[in-house]
């Protein structure tokens, strides 16, 4: 049975007269050939990825969004048909994820796979499903917000480490889908609408770089988060207002506005930090004029300050902030 013919008719039929923006026959082979990179043994059983994620280019966004359920679920029912015929195991049904990356140009795209636990990977399901009900209830573009400023050539680069997020149980080699078998594709962080007067000024990130992204969770090795800060307009950088230093690797986020999303899909956030804990849109700082505070977002797995769950909290200069696996103290 040739998987890669089934799926590229299935494609062709979700889009009908339209014309995709980029060839999903070239998306499904990348997708595998990432699921193999990225498959790890432990303790002797071939345990493949069983979280996929597809960065889009901003102007492909509309037309792509209609179909993104659709999609997901074909590009997921390939992976799981290559994992399979490899008979490698699974934690659980594979998710897929589109997102939004800026630095794309039209037509292009990225994939890459990341090894998860099961209960990381049952919540991302459940965020994915709230995300998706947005999109079928009509909200695409406005679940989806877009802002695209072209990127400050003095904006300084902050780069960050992650953790390794392998999985911590091991699944039988006659396991090959448990977990959240027969779970509708969705998608993480279902986002709340992002505020009006805050544009963010976006440095575009290497393809290296970001190609470099797909494996740094599967392996231990770094990941990458970008500092997006937010301005509004692309004048003579501001003196920040505050800082997030990155307590394990010591990297310095500047906040030069007077709110800050913090989050994982880059074109939603300010400061975007690359962990399947984090949601789309996680929390927001915001300050008065006087004082800080921060705000979880409804978040999955909460926002933290000094190890103490917060739905908003006043902040002190040396406040410990966490977000899934990433802590930061303040400097305000």
């Amino acid at each position: 049975m040739n998987f890669l013919n089934i799926f590229e008719d299935h494609v062709a039929s979700i889009f009908g007269a339209s014309r995709a923006p980029f060839s999903f026959k070239k998306l499904a082979k990348r997708a595998a050939r990432e699921m193999e990179q990225q498959t790890l043994s432990l303790d002797g059983v071939n345990t493949a990825p069983a979280l996929y994620t597809i960065l889009v280019a901003s102007a492909d966004d509309p037309l792509l969004s209609p179909y993104y359920i659709e999609l997901a679920r074909e590009v997921s029912d390939f992976v799981k048909a290559q994992i399979e015929k490899k008979r490698f195991a699974l934690i659980g049904e594979p998710l897929v994820r589109f997102m939004v990356d800026p630095s794309l140009k039209e037509g292009k795209f990225t994939v890459f796979a990341e090894n998860v636990d099961a209960p990381t990977l049952g919540r991302l399901y459940e965020e994915e499903r709230a995300y998706q009900s947005g999109l079928s209830a009509g909200g695409g573009e406005e679940m989806r917000p877009v802002r695209d400023t072209p990127a400050d050539p003095r904006e300084p680069r902050s780069l960050r480490g992650s953790v390794p997020l392998v999985s911590s149980r091991v699944p039988s080699p006659i396991e090959p889908a448990a977990g959240v078998a027969g779970a509708a594709v969705a998608d993480p962080f279902a986002p709340t609408a992002p505020d009006p007067a805050v544009v963010p000024v976006r440095r575009t990130v290497p393809r290296d770089e970001l190609l470099g992204l797909g494996g740094a969770a599967a392996t231990g090795a770094e990941s990458v988060a970008v500092n997006m800060v937010g301005s509004r307009a692309p004048q003579a950088p501001a003196q920040p207002l505050a800082h997030l230093v990155d307590v394990v690797t010591g990297d310095i986020f500047n906040i030069t506005e007077a709110q800050c999303i913090i989050g994982r899909e880059r074109s939603m956030t300010d400061i975007t930090l690359r962990d399947p804990n984090v949601s789309r849109r996680h929390a927001r700082l915001t300050f008065t004029g006087a004082d800080w505070s921060i705000e979880d977002l409804n978040s999955t797995n909460g926002t933290h300050v000094n190890n103490r769950p917060v739905s908003r909290s006043p902040l002190r200069s040396g406040d410990l902030l966490t977000f899934g696996l990433n802590t930061f103290e303040f400097r305000g």
